[in-house]
């Protein structure tokens, strides 16, 4: 299948299968999973030809970057000790014990088995915290989640980088493996802090949304490149660059910019997740039939027992060490261990040359990324409205708080601008507009909100006003009393009212 091809057909099953999802409320994770494996097994169809070095470039940097950008560093820092010890402590245990099960029941030698280990490392939020989100979960849950995927990709794939720098023959003593561990994680935060220093300046300079959505793509790959030249991890180089970029996200770019550059990565995370989770499907076929000594039955039970000893450990981490939250939460927690695109991309990016039973890694690994993704996909909402955790009242009471709380700030500013003078239809307009909207949050429905259209005056009183919010915003995430997701949820609002306002302007 020539490459134009087989992308064509590739975007049209990921359309397909991520529609069939929607339709059927199933997370996309689970159908693209699933329906990669069914049309890996249509004989005769086509393999796309995987060259490692370029899926791991090409998928990692911006799938990384996606998350990392969009994270909140309050929250990060509020729920620090619960995240570091899921993204750290228990990465490093399931490293370990995976390694172990792959030398011990598959035969797997110790290099390639760490190497195993580390692929499976990291989590994947996508479905787990897209569920926890629809069910109206406590909020924590869903941070807890989404940090410890953001942290435990680096802590993982710098243990990958030196894992494989072990099967290369360059294996260190215990202490060595430490201390390369640290100097290596340093300098990729080091490296990725300087990229999004000087990056956010280059967006400040621009003030061009297209140029902007440009800068965006680019700070992944220039965080990470450098930091692989030095050896450092290009992947903590592009973490911490994203989370940089995303903590000065209000200084970058006018509202237009936000929003498209938001709309770029969340769509391009969809993608590139959907993309791989077809590619490695349709190579399972050959990959089986290139392992030595192959019976399907085998390999199956052994991806059955990694999968045991992945969700199993996190479970009993979850409830008897990262004591961070209640037992009913904990337990959510513990079962949201699935694996994902960044687990698939590390496996595909393992070197064809010189490395041991490389095909049998890899199709453990897509083993356990399937049945990761599809028990715990498939009954991790029944599991939480078992608990009695969704649509919690505290979640929606925030809501409100919060809406309530911009609505009375946006008041007090066109009472401010009415007390100078400002007087006019526009500013009585607007009041009546947020009056209204006082009154539906008051009786908890949703802001629905209109765009009074008195020219100039208005657009310009509007603006006043939105800056006013987004200054009050700011203030409550300073704060951390409210989901880092809701902020973001109501900056978008904001930034949507901004940009409609300015478009009717030019």
């Amino acid at each position: 299948m020539a490459g134009a091809e087989a992308l064509v057909f590739l975007l049209v099953a990921v359309a397909l299968l991520a529609g069939a999802g929607l339709r059927f409320d199933v997370p996309y994770p689970v159908v693209l999973v699933v329906g990669g494996l069914l049309l890996g097994l249509v004989p005769g169809l086509p393999v796309p030809d995987l060259d490692p070095d370029v899926v791991f470039f090409a998928f990692l940097p911006p799938l990384l970057y996606a998350a990392a950008f969009q994270a909140s560093a309050y929250e990060l820092r509020a729920n620090v000790v619960a995240i570091s010890r899921l993204a750290v402590g228990l990465v490093l245990v399931t490293v370990v014990a995976v390694a172990a099960v792959a030398h011990y029941v598959a035969g797997i030698p110790w290099a390639p088995a760490f190497v195993l280990g580390a692929v499976l490392g990291p989590t994947d939020p996508v479905s787990a915290a897209a569920i926890v989100r629809r069910l109206g979960a406590p909020a924590r849950i869903e941070t807890i989640l989404e940090g410890e995927a953001l942290v435990n990709d680096g802590t993982a794939l710098t243990a990958y980088k030196l894992a494989l720098a072990a099967v290369g023959g360059a294996a260190l003593g215990a202490g060595e493996t430490v201390g390369k561990f640290v100097l290596v994680a340093a300098g990729g935060i080091a490296i990725g802090l300087a990229v999004g220093w000087v990056l956010a300046h280059v967006r400040i300079a621009s003030r061009e949304p297209s140029i902007d959505v440009v800068l965006s793509v680019l700070t992944p790959f220039a965080a990470y490149v450098p930091a692989e030249k030095v050896g450092a991890s290009g992947v903590l180089a592009v973490v911490t660059a994203g989370v940089y970029i995303g903590t000065r996200s209000l200084e970058l770019s006018e509202a237009g910019g936000r929003l498209r550059t938001l709309a770029f990565w969340q769509a391009s995370e969809f993608l590139l997740n959907s993309l791989l989770f077809l590619l490695i499907g349709l190579q399972v076929t050959r990959i089986v039939g290139e392992i030595e000594g192959a019976e399907l039955g085998t390999l199956a039970a052994e991806a059955a027992l990694l999968a045991a000893v992945v969700l199993g450990l996190r479970i009993v981490w979850a409830l008897g060490v990262a004591k961070y939250a209640n037992a009913r939460e904990r337990l959510v927690i513990g079962w949201s261990g699935m694996r994902g695109a960044v687990s698939l991309a590390a496996a595909l990016a393992i070197p064809v040359a010189n490395f041991p039973d490389r095909d049998l890694v890899i199709f453990l690994a897509y083993g356990v990324v399937l049945i990761t993704l599809v028990l715990p996909g498939l009954t991790l909402a029944p599991l939480i409205d078992a608990l009695g955790l969704g649509q919690s009242a505290e979640r929606r009471r925030q809501e409100v708080e919060a809406r309530l709380r911009l609505t009375h700030a946006a008041l007090e500013r066109l009472e401010d601008m009415a007390e100078h003078g400002e007087t006019n239809g526009a500013i009585d307009h607007l009041r009546q507009r947020y009056e209204m909207r006082l009154d539906r949050l008051q009786d908890r429905l949703d802001a629905a909100g209109g765009h009074p259209d008195h020219g100039a005056d208005a657009a310009r009183a509007q603006i006043d006003v939105l800056e006013h919010e987004r200054e009050v915003l700011g203030e409550m995430r300073r704060e951390r009393a409210f989901p880092a997701e809701l902020l973001r949820s109501l900056e978008a609002e904001i930034d949507v009212d901004e940009a409609r306002v300015r478009s009717r302007g030019r």
